[in-house]
Formats: structure tokens, C-alpha cells, sequence
């Protein structure tokens, strides 16, 4: 008797006819127990489509098998086994489950040990241990199933230098096979086989799952790849059942040398300082007029299409996804400088005031890390905050200033995470983040999200911060190549570029600007002009409601001036000058300063009072009804002290009770009161 029979002995019809189902799909279970077990029995000595079954396992169920596989005899106990997969951070409740999977089809028998501690025995029938020791690697670590998608899952170990990967390709017997690695390769080496196009592809060609087996060998023999069931459910990826798989080695190969694009592209996307610019403008919108939203938390729409109107970024519209005004209100939500109070938009103007303060290089900085940080909505699986890392660590490696295909890009990036994946450490982070938010957390990406989200990333980030420029081929966007600014926030060196204006006496200023200067000329030139083109040559417009845009951020008549002439080659224009300094003057100003009111005196401890404060030389303004006013004067300093005349009052024995409104109110000395 076989150790199969021997092992199918005692199981029930419904038993057998799971395991039936597993191993023998599609054929009919209507069978008697013995005629079940027979059936079944054949199978597994035979090993039908054991590398197909293999394939469809998970991370946790090869670990195991393996575990199993490694013993002198496809034989160990339970506790040992458990104690032997926790050092790969597998729980009891996590072996218990993959355990039960695996005894349901059939891979492994569980008995009884009779030695009176009721443990258990953990058994591989012999004839399915040799064909499971076959496919799987058994002898070193535990096989992965991150190494379904890699070399790793060959016997031996592929001679890239050898022969490359077309010629491999043109090699195989099937022309069939040929095309659809054709096919695998501009789907970044995954194929659906199962898709519309593929499977009327095989039908028309006469082929179909029954070849699968035969491809297998052959893609693996010639060191190409793998096809079947893959599995990458314990790394959070979602890959189609059946693939054609291209092993990542080769993608990361080919992307590394292909990622230099030679071709000029047909029309440039850049944003320069566009997303500051914006930032600027809504917050000088709602810092004056705080903006209640509807219901539905959207701006009114009049509103919404005046802001629109005026957004620098609104000029790719066409190319980013959603609303320019939701973006760039998400952007200051994010940086605390508009905060929603139950539906109202209310400036912080202490954060506001502090990101006005910061250098623009500086800017660009807190910016760029809540990008890479953005882990919540639709886009984000917990997946993209690795592969932007990788990205930015591929720019920063490459110090060239020339176009690179956008596409090989995202290959080269996809390709080295998921060869990466066992480093990194996705499986355990995995159940980290199920464990502690299982219902925000996205924690299934499909494969083909993987490289479309960081792409998303790409263009609706690095291009809206003016680190990047894309380039489009035939309307689509296809070659990608780091901006001055970007090179310079990823540590190359950049070329300050040239960087100066011209100023028209109709107050039409031109920006000729290249460089990390030149985009932090403009985005001051933004805040008190009006732009006008946003070509190659800037140009923008003084006005006086621009001015006053500028006066309301933080500016002032005297540093607008010195900006403007600091920029210019020639002096400003006279007439230019003039207005400037005229509708300075002009502007509606309210200043507020600080005041101190003296009050509740009798005459003759006003007369006194004034005598002291002449004799301290302080400025006053004597109000009717005994009282004193000094302008311009806090109550405290910087440094948190009274004003030295305050201080002399207290010394010569006056009483000083400063009331709520911030008022002082004096005391005469003694037991007499004012």
C-alpha cells in the first residue's frame, strides 16, 4: 500500500471530495468513498499539476510544507513546527489556519501522538513529498513566495551577461508563447492571462490552460520567467490567476538601461511656482473673509469659479486630476494654515505667518515630505510610501539633466520593491497595519496599481512642486527629467541659472528667470503683480489692487520697491516709481498700535503725572476727564518687561491696577484713592 492510500484510509466522502476538487478540477466528485479515494490516490502519486497546485499557494502554506520537507522523513511534530515558524514571525492561531488549508487538500496528514500528551503528528505522504521537493527548494530558508516573481525560484541561477533577454524570447518553441512575453514586458513583466485579449488571442491560435505546463518548463528552463497561479496575497499585492510572469531580475535590467529617452517631446508640462502662488491666494481669501461651505463641504459655486479663475495651476487642468481649488485647499489643510472649524475656513494666522517666513527652498522642503508621507485616499495603498522612497533614491543616483522615459521609470521602481519585498520587511508590516486599523488601511493593491499610482504621484506632486517637468509624445505623457529646483532638493548641484526682470513704464514687468532663483523671484513677484503669460518669459502686471494683495500678505511699499529694483538691470521706470509710492499713500490703511490710557485722576494728580512723564520724556496726550494717553507703547517688551516709566510710577509709590481691557488705571499713594 502506498503511503498516499495509507493516508486517504480514514478520511470521510466529504473529505475526499475536497481534495478531489483541488487536485482533479472540473472532473464530477459523484463517486463512492472508495472510487474517491482511488481517484485521488492516483493523482498525488502521479503528481498531476503539482507545480500548477504549488504555485497557487500562499507565503505561510510553502513556509510550512517547506518546514515539513526539511525533516529526515516528511514527518514533525506540531509543537516543533510552530516553534520552528514563529522565528519567521508566523503566530500559533496563523500556523493553525495555514494547517487546516493544507490537511483540506490534501498536502499533509495530521495524527495523534500516542504518548499520552495528546500532541499531534504533522505528515507528507512520501510519493507527494518527492514531487513537492521537486518544485519547492527545501534545502537553506524557507521558500518565499515574493520568490514566485524572481530567479530565486530557479534550481540555478541565470547568466545575465550570457544572452539577453529578446534573444531568450526568439529562442522558445511557441510563437504563441513568444507574443505574450512580448505582452508581459509593457505590462511591467505580469500578464493577465485570464484577460479578454489574451484568452481570444489563445483560442484563435488553438492553445489554451492545458499548454500552461509545457510554457512553464520552457520559460523557466530558458531563464525568462513562469507562468500559473502566483501569489503575493501575504505582501498586500494582488496578482491574476493565471499569469505569465517575466522575472523581475530582467524588468529592473532593462528599465536600468533603457530609462534614457533620446526623443524630444512634442509639448513641456511644467508648474514652476504655480502651487505657491495658489497658496498665497487662498489664504489671502480666507484670512479676510472666512469662506462657510455647503453641506456637501464644497465652496459656493461663485466663489469656487472666482478662485478658479485665479489659480496659477488651472493651466493644467487638463492634466491633474480633480479641481485646481479643492487641491490646493487640501495642500493648506495639510499645512495647518487654513483649518475647517464645522465648516468654515478659517485662516491660522500664526501658521500662516510662519509659512510666509519660510524660505522657498525651505517651502518646497515641508512640502515634499507630506507628499511622501500621503497615505490616505483612493491613490494611497500602504505600498506607494516604499516605492516613492525608491523613486527619489533612482533621481538621486542619476545626476544627468536629460529626458528619461517616464514609463521605464515606474518599471524600474516597481521592479526593484518587489525584489525588495523580503528586506523590507511587507509581509510583517502587512499584519502590523491590519492589526491596528484593518478598515483604513489599503492593504490589497492590485499589481497593475502599483506602478499607475506612483505615476498619479509623479505628475499630481513632484510636477506641482516644480521638481520635475514631463514632456508629452503624441498627447501622452511620456519622458520625465528633474527641473533646477529638483535636482537641487535631491542634492546635485544645480546652475543658479540667470535670473532678472524688466520693468515697462505700463508697469508690465518681464520675468527672464531659470533656476532655483528665479523661481523664488517670482513667486515674491506673485504676491503684489498680476501674472499675464505664463510662457517661457514671465510676464506679470503692477495694479494698484495687486499692490494691495501684497500689502494684505505681509508687504510693504519700501520692500516691493527694493524687490523690483534689486531684479531690474536698469532703474525703474519714473513713472513706475511714482505710482508705487502714490498708491502706497492711497491704500485705506487702519493701523493698530499699542496704547496705554491713564484714568480716574483729580486734577492735581493729573498735573503731577504729567510732570513725572515730561521728566521720563514720554510722548502724551492729555483726554478730557482726567485721563492721559500714550500711543505706540505695550505693556510689556519682547522680553516680557515694563516700560521703564511704569517701573519709576511704582518706585515713587503710585498704585497701578491694570484692568481687563488693558487700560492702567493709577492710585494715588498713601490711603488716599483717585
Amino acid at each position: 500500500m502506498s503511503a498516499v492510500s495509507e493516508t486517504l484510509r480514514g478520511l470521510k466522502k466529504a473529505e475526499l471530495q475536497t481534495i478531489h476538487q483541488f487536485w482533479l478540477p472540473g472532473e464530477s466528485v459523484q463517486y463512492r468513498a472508495d472510487e474517491l479515494r482511488k481517484r485521488v490516490t492516483a493523482a498525488l502519486v502521479r503528481g498531476a499539476g503539482v507545480e500548477e497546485r504549488v504555485a497557487r499557494l500562499s507565503n505561510s502554506q510553502r513556509r510550512l510544507i517547506t518546514a515539513v520537507l526539511a525533516k529526515p522523513k516528511p514527518r514533525a511534530a506540531l509543537p516543533e513546527l510552530q516553534e520552528t515558524l514563529a522565528q519567521s514571525g508566523a503566530s500559533r492561531v496563523e500556523v493553525e489556519s495555514t494547517l487546516r488549508q493544507l490537511v483540506e487538500r490534501g498536502f499533509i496528514s495530521r495524527q495523534k501522538k500516542r504518548d499520552g500528551r495528546r500532541s499531534e503528528i504533522l505528515e507528507i505522504p512520501q510519493e507527494l513529498a518527492d514531487h513537492l521537493a521537486r518544485v519547492l527548494v527545501v534545502d537553506g530558508d524557507p521558500v518565499s513566495a515574493a520568490d514566485v516573481i524572481s530567479q530565486k525560484r530557479l534550481p540555478f541561477e541565470i547568466d545575465f551577461e550570457e544572452k539577453n533577454l529578446d534573444d531568450r524570447i526568439e529562442q522558445l518553441d511557441s510563437a504563441v508563447l513568444q507574443k505574450l512575453c512580448c505582452w508581459a514586458l509593457q505590462k511591467r513583466g505580469i500578464l493577465d492571462l485570464s484577460g479578454d485579449d489574451e484568452v481570444e488571442f489563445m483560442v484563435d491560435a488553438g492553445v489554451g490552460e492545458d499548454d500552461f505546463g509545457s510554457w512553464r518548463s520552457s520559460l523557466e528552463d530558458a531563464g525568462i520567467g513562469t507562468i500559473g497561479s502566483i501569489s503575493l496575497h501575504d505582501f498586500g499585492i494582488a496578482i491574476p490567476d493565471p499569469s505569465l510572469v517575466i522575472f523581475q531580475e530582467w524588468i529592473q535590467l532593462r528599465s536600468r538601461s533603457r530609462v534614457q529617452e533620446e526623443t524630444a517631446p512634442d509639448k513641456l508640462l511644467e508648474a514652476g511656482v504655480d502651487l505657491f502662488i495658489d497658496l498665497e491666494t487662498l489664504a489671502l481669501q480666507v484670512e479676510h473673509h472666512p469662506v462657510r461651505l455647503t453641506r456637501s463641504g464644497n465652496f459656493p459655486k461663485r466663489l469656487a469659479e472666482q478662485l478658479r479663475q485665479a489659480m496659477a495651476l488651472e493651466r493644467l487642468a487638463g492634466h491633474l486630476e480633480g479641481d485646481t481649488v479643492t487641491r490646493v485647499l487640501r495642500v493648506a489643510l495639510r499645512l495647518g494654515i487654513i483649518e475647517n472649524f464645522a465648516g468654515e475656513l478659517q485662516a491660522n494666522r500664526e501658521r500662516l505667518k510662519a509659512w510666509r517666513n519660510l524660505d522657498y527652498n525651505r517651502k518646497v522642503e515641508v512640502l515634499l515630505q507630506k507628499f511622501l508621507d500621503e497615505s490616505a485616499g483612493n491613490r494611497w495603498s500602504f505600498h506607494q510610501e516604499s516605492l516613492r522612497s525608491i523613486l527619489l533614491d533612482t533621481l538621486r543616483a542619476r545626476v544627468q539633466e536629460d529626458w528619461m522615459s517616464l514609463e521605464v521609470l515606474i518599471d524600474y521602481t516597481v521592479s526593484t520593491y518587489l525584489l525588495e519585498l523580503e528586506e523590507r520587511e511587507v509581509a510583517s508590516l502587512l499584519r502590523q497595519r491590519r492589526e491596528e486599523d484593518f478598515s483604513r488601511e489599503r492593504l490589497q493593491s492590485p499589481f497593475s496599481r502599483l506602478g499607475t499610482d506612483l505615476a498619479y504621484w509623479i505628475v499630481n506632486r513632484l510636477l506641482c512642486l516644480g521638481m520635475c517637468e514631463i514632456g508629452l509624445i503624441d498627447g501622452s505623457l511620456a519622458v520625465f527629467r528633474l527641473t533646477a529646483l529638483g535636482r537641487e532638493q535631491l542634492g546635485h548641484e544645480s546652475d543658479p541659472g540667470e535670473c532678472r526682470i524688466l520693468v515697462n513704464p505700463d508697469f508690465e514687468i518681464m520675468l527672464i528667470t531659470e533656476g532655483v532663483a528665479g523661481m523664488r523671484l517670482e513667486l515674491q513677484l506673485a504676491r503684489f503683480a498680476d501674472r499675464i503669460s505664463a510662457e517661457r518669459v514671465r510676464r506679470y502686471r503692477a495694479t494698484p489692487e495687486s499692490m494691495r494683495s501684497g500689502i494684505r500678505s505681509g508687504l510693504n511699499i519700501d520692500e516691493i520697491r527694493k524687490i523690483l529694483e534689486d531684479a531690474s538691470a536698469h532703474p525703474l521706470p519714473e513713472t513706475v516709481a511714482v505710482s508705487i509710492r502714490d498708491w502706497g499713500r492711497d491704500m485705506d490703511w487702519v493701523q493698530v498700535r499699542p496704547a496705554m490710557v491713564f484714568s480716574g485722576l483729580r486734577p492735581d494728580r493729573l498735573k503731577s503725572l504729567c510732570e513725572l512723564l515730561s521728566g521720563e520724556k514720554v510722548k502724551y496726550q492729555e483726554l478730557s476727564r482726567g485721563e492721559i494717553l500714550i500711543a505706540g507703547v505695550a505693556l510689556q517688551d519682547v522680553d516680557g518687561l515694563e516700560p521703564g516709566f511704569i517701573t519709576k510710577l511704582r518706585d515713587e509709590g503710585w498704585l497701578v491696577r491694570i484692568e481687563k481691557d488693558d487700560a492702567l488705571r493709577l492710585r494715588s499713594s498713601g490711603k488716599d484713592s483717585s
